[in-house]
């Protein structure tokens, strides 16, 4: 219980400045969609689910190798190694995919867009030059300062985004004149935001790169890359699941209305960043811990409960989530326009359950990590890939975004299953699975009653109805998990 304790301090610790700064991020969503029209917001999600791609690429898993072997090698020689490694493949990145650039943006049938292209090949070497440090504050247990940097990278872009698309075009208004700006730019402005803020942070981070001094070992960059060539194909697998479907909505839709959907499907997509943001500050303690308790006499135990408490809370987010659906949906999008999707509000259940398999994913993954068969998890990502595709291709023709979100989540809920159960014959954990799926079916008729019900009563009723569900799972919960009384 204490390793659970310590490993929930730290995640307090890294999700308070994690999520601060995506939650200053997502208020950007109704920024965006209160100033562009779906089909113009739709253009800029599609360069950035390339972005996806890309940066796994360009780290090829050096983040998770680096905290492996600094089980093995001396810390700071694994980081320097790394670091000189991505330095040199980042070197090389830049001026190859410039001279693409004209290719790429024709690929994304946005041939006039190729300079958005170029901003984002320098957003993406700053990204990766910053990854290695960002995960050596976190192996150096200093999340104070990886927060700072952190927070200090969203909100210049968020401050940037609100100069560019707000302030400037306000005084342009009131009679001001500024040489530099161009109305039409447009959606490139949040292109701009993302370069000047992932600028700043490289700086911030230079410190750490100090340590690159201590020199490039081959042998130990030989066995970072055994480990870590299989993470890129889970990377890449994994982008494929998370986001690829905003490159196929583009090419297999109408061209008339790709962009409406993909704005769309964006918008209320980013509804789940509610789920997001606890997966992902979940991520950022549990990496470091997991690797670090791995030798742990008890250390499957603990990481057993760690996802019955882990998968407790997300099942609470995806019932609170779905309940106020009707409610909080307004205040994130802003224009009527996206409403006027007969899917726009019915995706959003979907990719919450969608991403809590995600989440449970990310735990159930972590036994081919310590157990050294990164192997096996690619092909198990592989194959999620797979079924991404084939189900996109079939699915998107036939009903569109919906398409999109019940594939993201049947490919999680099957790559779920599978890992846990190869998970259990390699690296056996005694996950605690009855409780997990009662608390699953709870949540699951809760939502059901209570959508019934909405369906036939006033928005107050609604709204009392979605307090009562969330109220009546907290005290389950409760009851349930509550130690019993000493006699």
């Amino acid at each position: 219980m204490s390793q659970l304790k310590k490993l929930v301090s730290e995640t307090a610790i890294y999700g308070v400045t994690h999520t601060v700064g995506r939650l200053l991020n997502f208020l950007l969503v109704p920024f965006y969609t209160g100033i562009f029209l779906p089909a113009e917001y739709g253009k800029i999600n599609v360069f950035y689910s390339v972005v996806g791609f890309a940066i796994v690429v360009l780290l090829y898993g050096m983040e998770t190798a680096f905290f492996n072997f600094t089980r093995k090698h001396d810390a700071k020689k694994v980081y320097s190694t790394g670091l000189s490694s991505l330095l040199i493949s980042t070197i090389i990145f830049i001026p190859i995919c410039w001279g693409f650039s004209n290719n790429i943006a024709s690929f994304l049938k946005y041939p006039e867009l190729a300079h958005f292209v170029q901003l984002f090949i320098i957003i993406l070497a700053l990204d990766a030059l910053s990854a290695l440090p960002l995960a050596w504050l976190r192996y150096q247990k200093r999340p104070i300062r990886f927060g700072v940097i952190r927070i200090i990278n969203i909100t210049l872009n968020i401050g940037s985004n609100l100069f560019f698309l707000l302030l400037i075009p306000h005084l342009v208004r009131k009679g001001w004149s500024f040489g530099w700006y161009d109305e039409s730019f447009g959606i490139g402005y949040i292109v701009l935001s993302n370069l000047i803020a992932s600028a700043a942070m490289f700086i911030l981070l230079l410190p750490q790169w100090k340590y690159i001094k201590e020199g490039f070992d081959k042998s130990i960059w030989k066995e970072m890359i055994r480990y870590a060539y299989p993470l890129i194909f889970v990377g890449l697998a994994g982008i494929v699941n998370e986001t690829l479907d905003r490159v196929l909505l583009k090419r297999l839709l109408p061209e008339q209305t790709a962009d409406f959907e993909i704005g769309v499907y964006t918008a209320f997509y980013k509804i789940s960043i509610i789920m997001t943001l606890f997966v992902q500050a979940f991520r950022f303690g549990a990496e470091p811990f997991f690797f670090r308790n791995s030798e742990e006499k008890n250390s499957k135990k603990t990481y057993a409960s760690i996802m019955h408490y882990f998968f407790i809370v997300v099942t609470f987010i995806f019932l609170a989530t779905t309940v106020f659906l009707p409610h909080i949906a307004p205040i994130i999008v802003r224009r009527t326009e996206y409403f006027n999707h007969p899917d726009a509000l019915r995706i959003v259940p979907i990719l919450l359950l969608a991403n809590l398999f995600l989440g449970v994913l990310y735990n159930v993954n972590f036994w081919y990590k310590l157990s050294h068969k990164n192997h096996i998890g690619m092909w198990v990502s592989i194959g999620g890939a797979l079924v991404t595709l084939a189900l996109n291709f079939i699915l998107i023709p036939m009903i569109g975004i919906m398409g999109s979100a019940i594939t993201t989540l049947v490919v999680y809920f099957i790559m779920c299953i599978t890992s846990y159960l190869l998970g259990q014959k390699y690296y056996a954990i005694p996950y605690r699975i009855k409780p997990m799926i009662f608390y699953f079916a709870v949540s699951l008729l809760l939502v059901a009653v209570v959508v019934t019900l909405s369906r036939t009563s006033s928005t107050l009723y609604s709204l009392i109805a979605a307090i009562v569900a969330v109220t009546g799972f907290l005290a389950i919960a409760w009851i349930v998990e509550r130690p019993p009384k000493k006699a």
